[in-house]
Parts: C-alpha cells; structure tokens; sequence
C-alpha cells in the first residue's frame, strides 16, 4: 500500500519498513529489467530495430522510400544490406520515426542498436525528471512505477522500438499543459504524432476542452511535419502512407489483424465474429454484419462514457492531471493493435493517477490501481491446452480484460470529482448530447465497416491454396500441372523457419524449395520444368535455374542465369528470361535469350530493354515475345509495350489509372493489371487490340499480382481482403464475367 509523502512542500520521510520495501521491489525490477531486457537488446538485434535503421540507411543511400512498404521488395533490401535478421516489415510505422535513427545508419546494425539503445536510457531519465516535476511523488517511487511496467520496458529495449521517445514527448506536453503553455504543449504532441499517429488524438481532447490554444499549436504541428515530411519524402510517398497505408491501420489491418497477441477490442471482435480460411478459420460465426455494429457500438460506448466521466470544464491542477491520465489510457483502450511496447505511455498515466490518489490519501483507490497496472504490464497468461477458437478466444485476452477493469477504477476515481450532484450528471441536458453522439458514432461507423468489408469474403470459395497460419502468399505462376508462387510461413509452424520460400502446388500437396536465402519470384516453362527465381542473399539477388524435381536446391548447385537481377520473367515458348537490374532501388528491364531452357543450353547474353529511369516494377511476355511492363514516371505508374525485334518502347493509352502488375494472356489477346482506385488496387482485364477494358474485383482491399491460367480463362492473383495490408493469399477470378 501506498501512504502519502506529501505533507510540505515535496516529500514527507515515509516508515523504514515502507522505504525498505519499495527499495527492495525496485531493485529486483531493475534486474529483470537488465536481465531481461537490456542485456539480451544490446546483444542481439531481434526486431523492430532493424526496419527503422533499414529504412533510414536506405533513405541515406538514395533509394526510394515509398517502397518501405512493399514486404517483399524491403525483404529483399534487408537482404543486400546483410543485416543478420529473419524478417522486416515496416507497415504501419511513419517515415519520420525512421529519421530517429539516421545518426547511426552509417554503422553496422548492432553498433546503431547500442547508440539507440543508450539514447533511450537518456530518454528514460528524462522522462523520470519531468514526472518529478509534475508531480509531488518521490523519485523512488517514480522509479517503482516506471520498471512496475517491466515487460512494455523490456519490449521497447529489446526490438529497439520508438515508444520511449513517445513516453518522452507526451510526458514533456503534459509537463507544458499543466505549466499552461498549451500552444507549445500542442506543438509536442504533433512531434510525437510523427513517429506514432494516435498522439494526434489528443485534438479530440483539446476541442471538447475547449482549450483552443492546445488544439491550435497540435494542428500548426501537424502541417509543419506533413510540409516537412513532403520536402525530405516527396508528395507520392506521404499520399501512398495516407491514401494506402493510414487507413488500413486505423481499422486494424496491419500485421495479421486476427492475432491474439493485439489483445485489443478491434482484434476479439474479428476472433469472434470474422472468418479467415489461413488466419482464422475457427471463430464463435462468421457474421460481418454483426462486426460491423458491434465493433463501433463498443468502442463509441466506452468513448462517451469516458469523455463524460472527463467532462468539458476546466477543474483545478489535480483534475486536469487525471483527465489527462485517463484520456492517454483511453486511446490504450481503443487502439486496435497495441503491442506490449505501446504500454510504456501507461506509466505517465499511472505516475499521475497515484500521485492524486496519495495526495488525497485515497489509498484503496491507489492500490487497486497499483495491482492492476503492474498486471497489465506483467506477462500474459495463456492457458495450456486451450486453443483460441470460437468463444475459448476470451481466454487469450487477459490484458484486455485487465485494461476494462484498470479503466472502471478510473471512472470510481473520476466521476465522484465532479462538482455537480449526481442527478445533473445523469439530467437529459447532459445525457441527451451524449445518446446522440453514441448513435452517430454508431450509425457511422457502422455505415463504414460495411462499406468497407463488402466483397472482401468473396474470394474464400475461390482461395486456390490454403496453408494453415501463411503471412504472404504471392506472385503466382501457373503450368498445365500446378502452381508455383512465393509465400511466407511464419515460424509458429512446425520446423519452418521465418524467410521466403517458393512453393509448388500439385496434385493437392505442397513441395517447397529454398536453400541459402530468401527465394522470390517463380518463373517456369508451361511444363513446369525447369524452373527459375529470385535468390536474394547479402551478396545481393541473382536469377538462377533450379529444378523443381528436388526440394533442396543449394545456391552453389544452381545455374545462374544472371547476376544483379529481380523478378525473373521466362517467355511461354521458354526462349527468352526478362529480369529487373536495380539501379538504387530503381528498376531497368533486361531480356536474356536462354533457348528451350534445356540445361546445357549455350546462351546468348542478355540485352538491355529500358534504363533506371523507367523506373520498372513488373513485366511479361506477349507468346509473340513482345513485352508489356509497369513503370514509374510522374508519380504515377504507367504501363508500356516493348518489341524486342526493333527496341521500340510505346507508352499505353489506357489504362488511364495508375496500373501495375500486367501479365499476357497466353492467346495473346488480353492484358490483366492492377489498378490502383482510391488507395485499393483492383484487378482489370484489357483487350490488347481494343483496348477495351472489365474491372473484375472491387473490394476495399488489394488485388494484385494477376496471372493467366493456361488457357486464357481464369486468372490466378493475390488479394489481402479481410487480411492485413500486404499480407496476401491466392484466390482464382474467372477473367470474363
């Protein structure tokens, strides 16, 4: 139990035995802090530390960074770059948060790791300074609220994640809200709101407030981070991150929206009522409707009731602290995928919270409180044996629960504050705006879900492959026998390993291949033999020739076909192999002529087709060897045709979209492409002679990566509906409806 230290001015000399218990405490979590946290982050990379210093080596280096957001493509930078990691990804984080560790991008990756690593404990410090300048606590027991929070700490050390500067940023506004500098407090907030969105939230705070200087210094903020953002990013980049990534991570889809792990309102309800043949095949029913009521009826309930138990008047220092307090755990609350990591901005929470409460000798309160957040911020308990499917989901979201229950002592804590009585809290002049605000919310938000999730089930009776617990599954490739394509298993599967494989699909099973790095980008004759990809190693990527025939295929015992080369391409008849030569993240076209693919074939060099300056994403083969290609110009994507007989390159027409990932038809009478509509990229069908043109999908979500079934009917794609942005399966789509 907590008892009051403040009788003068600051501190007031607590019993021995308290002093020597608390010291203890915090002595033992300052160890499994060390133990666990620093030690192991300062000699191990591990993730997230490596997407923002991947990232900001490649922003230092030239390339283009609106291209962090491809899975595949940033995989494959990880790759050349020899940074010694599984995995990177970096949806849904900010550009700016990159820019955090720029200093350091020059250094190898564990050397810029130690430098984040001190730069944090700097922060930490700070940030223990400010609080003890908001409040009248003790440095002791600062302290012991700040590694009470001991798993949120040992995360954020551990990936090397941005949520301590966040703590900073957010405890230094409070420091300049309550000190009444409100414009500068705003300011900060925008800062913060650059490396993580959801302190942008806070305009919500300051308007219902009515502290319109606060709201002001937020908003002039914002600009200047979005002006400055489109000087160091350029305008295409900041218009993808919102048109294309913002919006999918508001909603949750970001990193597989359907893990327990988010331990979220947004994330149950999916368990619950959401369907997912690989990433939730087993929920209570599969009823989008009811998701889409329940989802904002929740989350528009526990909004309303808490900016009542707030209010819209100013009360004194105190009151103003704890409102703040709860309204940072409110967007805890509601955050649709908050990692443990996310919970280090508790601790400014939980530092004002107790301090009003032991100021006020309030001392149940406080410690319920206490118990509570030290839960919260413990380890998660998962019950042996339990699968998370149907309604056993509820036992997987044990934070969540503990965060609805931190939440009703906040309100004990808060509504016996008010100055009014009881019965003009609940009189229809202040229940009445609140109901309508709840029904609008719900209506809206409602309106919205349906919008959005409409049509995105409707690829599950056409899903091609289905392998339980898949990330990625893309750039398929079909022969008169099977399928081959690129996918990522994550390593909860049994002896898979995190990296990218190629996988063919026959006869109903699965045959995967890749040995000495990540495989990416199947390209193979009708017969399926041989075959060719894209092998990315530290080395670089290189195209080489494999043989389906056997699951290992060691790099040294490959052919290799090209050297420097992506996204191998081969022709129907197997005489020509086109690939992309980057140049700093910037795409030339080259064709090598290969013969009948026979091994012992002599070859006969390679050609360049188009320079860097095309900028080329994907490309393929008409049967008459002409080549249609998508290209980068103008910040938008057009797409081109190439003879090879004469090097004439002719810029399409139409589509008049921005159009990417083309593919001919094996008749040689239509083009399939994606095309980007609204921030969601839908699959068309081209006539190549007309040009006249069939949007086949139109679901909020992403189509892309189309290929042609043998017999110029079907088309075979990659489509992350009701999945998180970028993480996509194979689903088939008759090409003419």
């Amino acid at each position: 139990m907590l008892v009051p230290e403040t009788s003068s001015p600051r501190f007031r000399r607590s019993p021995d035995w308290t002093r020597s218990s608390e010291s203890a405490l915090l002595v033992i979590l300052i160890l499994v802090f060390l133990a666990k946290g620093l030690i192991p982050a300062w000699r191990h990379l591990n993730s997230d530390f490596p997407n923002y210093y991947l990232v900001a080596r490649l922003y230092r280096q030239g390339y283009p960074v609106e291209r962090v957001y491809d899975w595949v493509w940033l995989q494959r930078q990880k790759d050349h770059q020899a940074i010694d990691v599984p995995l990177v990804s970096y949806i849904p984080s900010t550009l700016p948060s990159a820019l955090m560790v720029l200093p350091w991008s020059s250094l190898s990756p564990l050397q810029a790791k130690h430098w984040w690593l001190l730069v944090n404990l700097a922060f930490l410090l700070v940030t223990a300074v400010l609080l003890s300048a908001v409040t009248k606590m003790h440095p002791r027991r600062i302290a012991l609220l700040m590694f009470l929070a001991v798993i949120p700490l040992r995360d954020s050390f551990l990936y090397g994640q941005m949520h301590i500067l966040v703590l900073l940023l957010i405890t230094f506004a409070a420091f300049l809200y309550f000190e009444d500098s409100f414009f500068f407090s705003g300011v900060v907030l925008a800062i913060a709101a650059t490396l993580k969105i959801y302190p942008a939230l806070f305009l919500i705070f300051f308007a219902f407030k009515k502290h319109w200087r606060a709201a002001i210094g937020l908003i002039v903020g914002l600009s200047s981070a979005t002006m400055i953002s489109v000087y160091l990013f350029g305008i295409n980049t900041c218009r993808l991150y919102v048109q294309e990534i913002l919006p999918r991570a508001l909603m949750g889809e970001t990193i597989d929206p359907y893990n327990v792990g988010w331990n979220s309102l947004t994330a149950l309800l999916r368990r619950l009522f959401i369907a997912e043949p690989e990433l939730n095949p087993a929920p209570v029913a599969h009823a989008p409707a009811l998701y889409a009521f329940l989802h904002p009826l929740v989350h528009g309930f526990i909004f309303v009731t808490f900016m009542w138990a707030i209010g819209s008047k100013t009360g004194g220092v105190g009151r103003r602290k704890l409102e703040w307090a709860t309204f940072l755990f409110l967007l805890l609350l509601l955050s649709s995928q908050p990692g443990p990591y996310h919970f280090v901005v508790l601790i400014l929470a939980a530092v004002l919270v107790i301090d009003y409460l032991v100021a006020h000798q309030q001392s149940i309160k406080a410690g319920s409180f206490v118990v509570i957040y030290a839960l919260i911020c413990g380890p998660l308990v998962r019950l042996p044996g339990v699968s998370a499917a149907g309604w056993s989901n509820l036992m997987f979201f044990s934070r969540l629960a503990l965060m609805v229950l931190l939440g009703g002592v906040l309100l004990w804590i808060l509504i016996p504050l008010t100055p009014e009585s009881p019965g003009k809290r609940f009189n229809s002049r202040v229940s009445l705006p609140a109901a309508s605000v709840l029904v609008g919310l719900v209506a809206i938000g409602y309106i919205s879900n349906m919008r959005h999730l409409q049509g995105q089930f409707d690829n599950y009776q056409s899903r091609v492959v289905t392998v339980p617990g898949s990330a990625i599954a893309t750039d398929p490739i079909v022969t008169s026998d099977g399928l081959f394509f690129t996918a990522l298993v994550p390593r909860s599967i049994p002896s898979i390993r995190d990296t990218y494989k190629v996988y063919e699909f026959r006869a109903a099973s699965i045959a995967s291949f890749a040995v000495g790095g990540d495989w990416f980008h199947p390209a193979v004759r009708k017969d399926g033999h041989p075959a060719w990809v894209e092998v990315s190693t530290n080395s670089g990527s290189r195209v080489v020739r494999f043989s389906p025939a056997f699951s290992e295929n060691p790099v040294d015992e490959t052919m290799v076909e090209a050297e420097d080369a992506e996204q191998p391409i081969v022709s129907l008849d197997g005489e020509l192999l086109s690939f992309i030569r980057p140049v700093k993240g910037r795409g030339s076209l080259w064709v090598r002529d290969i013969g009948a693919g026979r091994p012992g074939t002599v070859t006969i060099g390679e050609r360049q087709i188009t320079g860097s300056q095309y900028d080329v994403r994907e490309s393929a083969f008409f049967p008459d060897h002409r080549m249609v290609f998508s290209a980068r110009r103008e910040g938008r994507f057009r797409l081109y045709e190439a003879d090879l007989a004469s090097g004439v390159i002719t810029e399409m027409n139409v589509p008049t979209c921005s159009a990417r990932y083309p593919a001919g038809s094996p008749d040689g009478e239509w083009i399939a492409f994606s095309c980007d509509q609204r921030g969601a990229w839908q699959i068309h069908v081209m006539n190549r002679h007309t040009r006249e043109q069939v949007q086949l999908t139109n679901a909020d979500c992403n189509s892309v990566s189309p290929a042609w079934t043998l017999d110029s009917k079907e088309l075979i794609y990659a489509t992350d509906c009701s999945r998180g942005i970028g993480l996509t399966a194979l689903a088939r789509l008759s090409a003419f409806r």
